[in-house]
């Protein structure tokens, strides 16, 4: 009786789903896409045709870069828009958010670019629009918080991303880690799809930063 009850305890134990852990080890598995098969090689976008086929050129160029601090040679139009934070009181976007929303504003050209006042009609809309409007959407551009113990893990504690390189990433502004869009999106990368960093599965993502 004894062995029969045993038996089927542990048939049970197999029958149950069991939801896949996600490890930092397993995400070298994940694939690397480069930047030219994404949307972020605008001539993948219709109405665009750049010069060349120069991937790189609608964000960065090695001559007559805007100087923005953001270092990366930076050669877009910068969004003139005034955005509505997530909580009331935070400043504007800073400058690594602010390049993403040079396009993700909904209303920014996105072959405005290299001097070009860019065609009104190409701009993106839909999901990829944020808009000027953030408050329904995650904050950024706030200080990550550092005090432990609390409800947020050591950053140094954050796993790594796809193709084992880098995870969820703070971004220093004025010695202050803060949280931006490149925090979790890697614009370069999108083998996880929406540029992720790191796996949305089973919240994996936000478990990063969030002790929950």
């Amino acid at each position: 009786m004894k062995r029969l009850v045993g038996l089927t305890i542990a048939a049970l134990i197999l029958a149950t789903p069991v939801m896949a852990q996600i490890v930092p080890g397993d995400h070298g598995t994940y694939p690397s896409v480069n930047v030219t098969n994404t949307p972020h090689n605008l001539n993948n976008y219709p109405g665009v045709t750049l010069p060349g086929n120069q991937v790189c050129l609608p964000c960065h160029t090695p001559h007559n870069a805007l100087l923005n601090n953001s270092q990366v040679l930076w050669n877009h139009a910068l969004t003139g828009e005034t955005f509505a934070m997530y909580t009331s009181g935070t400043g504007q976007p800073d400058v690594p958010s602010k390049l993403c929303l040079s396009c993700h504003d909904g209303v920014t050209a996105i072959d405005s670019y290299g001097g070009a006042a860019g065609t009104a009609a190409l701009v993106l809309s839909g999901g990829a629009a944020l808009g000027a409007d953030l408050t329904d959407d995650h904050p950024i551009g706030i200080a990550y918080p550092t005090a432990l113990p609390s409800e947020y893990r050591d950053a140094g504690t954050f796993a790594p991303g796809i193709g084992g390189g880098p995870g969820v990433q703070l971004v220093s502004i004025g010695g202050v880690m803060r949280v931006e869009c490149t925090s979790c999106h890697d614009v370069h990368n999108n083998g996880l799809n929406h540029f992720l960093r790191v796996p949305l599965e089973e919240s994996y993502i936000c478990l990063q930063c969030h002790i929950k």
